[in-house]
C-alpha cells in the first residue's frame, strides 16, 4: 500500500545574504557613532581640565567645547539612541526581552537627556562668563569636569553590558519564550508531522506541482491491487504415490 504525497514548490524567499548585509552594515554605522560620541565625550573632559589648569585659554577651551557639542555630541547621541533601537528589533535579542538591552538602552537616554539638558547649559554658561576675560570661574568648572566624567562612566558600562550580556531575560521576555510554537500538521497517513510543502494525498494537486509513491513504512511487498497471481502447489510426478489400505 503506498501513499501519494504531492510536493509544491515553495516561492523563493529572501535571500539571507541580503538579511546578514543589511544586519552587518547596522551594527557597523551603530559602532561608528557610539564610539563617535564617546570620543566627543573624551575631548570635551580634556578641554575642561585644560580649561581649569590654564586660564589664558579658558575662554577658548570653552568656545571649542561648545563647537563640539552643537556639532557631534547631539547628533551622535541620537543616532546612537536610533541605531541600537533597530538593532534590538532586528536581532534575537529583542527591544524589552533581555535586562542587559533594557539597561543599555536607559542608560542612553538618560546619557541623552543629560547631555541636552546639563552639559550644554554648563558649556553655554561657561563661555558667556569667560568672554570678558574674566578667569575666576572656579565652581561651574568643576561641575563641567564631573559632568564629562559622568558620561564617560555611563559609556563604559554600556560598553561593558554588550561585551559581557549579563543577567538573563526580563519577564517579557520569559513570557515571549513560553510561547507554544505553532504545531506542525500532523499526516492523516503515518501519523509524523508533514511540512507545509507536502500534502496529503486526500488533497487535490495543485498546478505544477509533482506527484510521487511513497511507501507506508512496513509494507516491503508489491503495492496492493498489482500483485501478480498465487502460484498452483503442483504435486511431483517422480514422487511415490500413497498407498491406500
Amino acid at each position: 500500500m503506498t501513499a501519494t504525497a504531492i510536493t509544491t514548490a515553495r516561492p523563493p524567499a529572501r535571500p539571507r545574504r541580503q538579511r546578514r548585509v543589511a544586519r552587518q552594515l547596522l551594527l557597523t554605522a551603530h559602532v561608528l557613532v557610539s564610539v563617535g560620541w564617546n570620543g566627543v565625550a573624551l575631548g570635551q573632559l580634556a578641554l575642561a581640565i585644560t580649561a581649569s589648569l590654564d586660564s589664558d585659554i579658558r575662554h577658548p577651551a570653552y568656545e571649542l567645547m561648545h563647537v563640539f557639542d552643537r556639532a557631534l555630541n547631539i547628533p551622535l547621541a541620537l543616532l546612537t539612541l536610533a541605531t541600537g533601537i533597530l538593532i534590538s528589533l532586528r536581532t534575537r535579542w529583542g527591544l524589552l526581552h533581555h535586562k542587559w538591552v533594557v539597561t543599555k538602552l536607559a542608560i542612553t537616554v538618560v546619557a541623552v537627556i543629560f547631555a541636552a539638558a546639563f552639559m550644554r547649559t554648563m558649556i553655554v554658561r561657561a563661555g558667556h562668563a569667560t568672554a570678558d576675560g574674566n578667569v575666576h570661574y572656579s565652581g561651574p568648572t568643576v561641575a563641567i569636569i564631573a559632568g564629562a566624567c559622568l558620561m564617560n562612566a555611563m559609556f563604559i558600562t554600556a560598553t561593558f553590558l554588550s561585551t559581557l550580556k549579563p543577567w538573563g531575560r526580563t519577564q517579557r521576555g520569559l513570557r515571549a519564550g513560553r510561547r507554544p510554537a505553532a504545531r506542525a500538521p500532523v499526516s492523516v497517513v503515518n501519523g509524523t508531522s508533514t511540512p507545509s510543502s507536502t500534502r496529503s494525498f486526500f488533497s487535490p494537486a495543485p498546478t505544477g506541482s509533482t506527484v510521487t509513491d511513497t511507501p507506508l513504512p512496513g509494507n516491503s511487498g508489491p503495492p496492493a491491487g498489482n500483485a501478480g497471481p498465487v502460484p498452483e502447489t503442483t504435486q511431483d510426478p517422480a514422487a511415490p504415490e500413497s498407498v491406500s489400505r
